[in-house]
């Protein structure tokens, strides 16, 4: 959705939204919400899809950055800062955020870990998304003998409980315990559980890609273990035709990790659904905590090195993500948790039904997914080998070093090719 900017301002800056339908809303009624704050700057709205690969082909900004005609700022998925940087098609922001006030402290942890790179500022997260909470179906529960104010703590209990609430229908699996190997997609599943088992796939210290740690394969022959004893990844029959909601909402699957926008469109259309909510089981010995598999996704905004208005985009981008007025305000028009961890927003968050699983995601989670250069080609690997292991064509170990070897592989070409230029 676009939006042309308001009359009469001293400058006009332009902002490229990968954001369509409700959420492309959203972001051009954050902009009015800005231009109402002040009187000096206008801001135009054009929508650019990111297109395929979660964020990492955004052509029409690719286009308007090769030509040298950029918008004055876009989006990105944080853990794209490194490649992007490394390419000189973003703004370094270290003296801008500086003299803003701004410092590690009003961010969370792992937002920072994005944030910051080479000791430079490159973007700033506008939001954080909480992934994930982990909810229960009482029902589900009830109906399997188990208790369903008792959720699974372990990974140990998970596999207890989905014994008890599997049912198929001949070959066919009727309902489930879980679906651990699609928690938003092969690869957000590896880094979840992942987690959840202690694994590292990044190593900050030597820089070293690690999907092949000990922790992460036992994830892995965990999940691929998993749909052996349902009846195989291609024997689900939970999902009825024409579904509009997360197949969490059908009553078919016992216990799913969530995205709020799901949990809320379930709540509202699924209103006798009695739902469980706390924190993701973890195994030990790796893990020690339940929650640990948690982490923080979410976009951030940048600005183009050849952007005409920069210290105007900058103020924009600063009273987005880092005040309370325009935290609240993004909050108010898109509806995403900021990542400013002083915005009054999270008062709203823990006082609320809803989403107070999410404000303790929000607020414990140390995990976000490694930014590195070519960490696109990264998850793109993980998705491919995970189902590779999956559907029985490689061993979880043999998939892994696979991700590793190839992505090594990438790694070295990617910095010769920018040491070339």
């Amino acid at each position: 959705m676009d939006k042309k900017p308001a009359p009469g301002r001293k400058v006009n800056i332009e902002l490229y939204s990968v954001w369509g339908g409700t959420g492309g809303v959203g972001m051009v009624n954050l902009a009015k919400r800005f231009e109402e704050a002040q009187d000096d700057i206008g801001v135009r709205v054009v929508y650019a899809p990111a297109g395929v690969g979660g964020g990492s082909v955004q052509q029409k900004l690719f286009v308007a950055i090769a030509g040298e005609n950029p918008p004055d700022i876009a989006q990105l998925v944080p853990s794209q800062t490194p490649q992007w940087a490394d390419l000189g098609i973003m703004t370094d922001l270290t003296d801008r955020f500086k003299a803003a006030g701004l410092t590690q402290d009003d961010f969370f942890p792992p937002i920072w870990e994005s944030i910051s790179y080479e000791d430079k500022i490159f973007q700033l997260h506008w939001d954080a998304d909480p992934n994930f909470p982990f909810f229960w179906n009482k029902k589900v529960f009830e109906e399997a003998g188990l208790d369903p104010e008792k959720p699974p703590q372990t990974i140990e209990e998970v596999d207890e409980y989905s014994a008890k609430i599997l049912k198929k229908n001949g070959p066919n699996i009727a309902r489930i315990g879980m679906v651990p190997w699609d928690s938003y997609g092969a690869s957000n599943s590896m880094f979840t559980w992942g987690w959840a088992f202690g694994g590292s796939f990044f190593d900050k210290d030597t820089g070293q890609i690690t999907p092949d740690n000990e922790y992460v394969v036992k994830a892995l022959e965990w999940i691929v273990d998993y749909a052996k004893r349902a009846g195989g990844p291609d024997r689900l029959a939970i999902t009825p035709p024409g579904l509009q909601i997360h197949v969490f909402g059908t009553g078919n699957v016992g216990m799913a990790p969530l995205v709020a926008p799901n949990y809320r469109d379930i709540l509202a259309n699924v209103k006798d659904m009695e739902i469980g909510t706390g924190q993701l089981p973890y195994a030990a010995p790796g893990a020690d905590r339940i929650g640990a598999g948690a982490w923080i996704g979410g976009w951030g905004m940048f600005i183009p090195t050849s952007a005409k208005y920069k210290d105007e985009a900058f103020e924009f981008m600063r009273w987005v993500t880092a005040s309370d007025e325009g935290t609240m305000a993004q909050w108010e028009t898109t509806g995403y948790p900021p990542a400013y961890n002083k915005s009054p927003v999270l008062d709203l968050l823990k006082n609320d039904e809803v989403f107070k699983p999410y404000y303790d995601v929000l607020t414990t989670a140390t995990n976000i997914r490694p930014p590195f250069p070519v960490s696109d080609f990264f998850f793109q690997k993980l998705d491919m080998e995970v189902n590779a292991a999956l559907f029985g064509q490689k061993t979880p170990l043999q998939a892994m070093r696979t991700v590793r070897s190839e992505t090594e592989t990438e790694l070295e070409r990617f910095r010769k090719e920018v040491k070339a230029v």
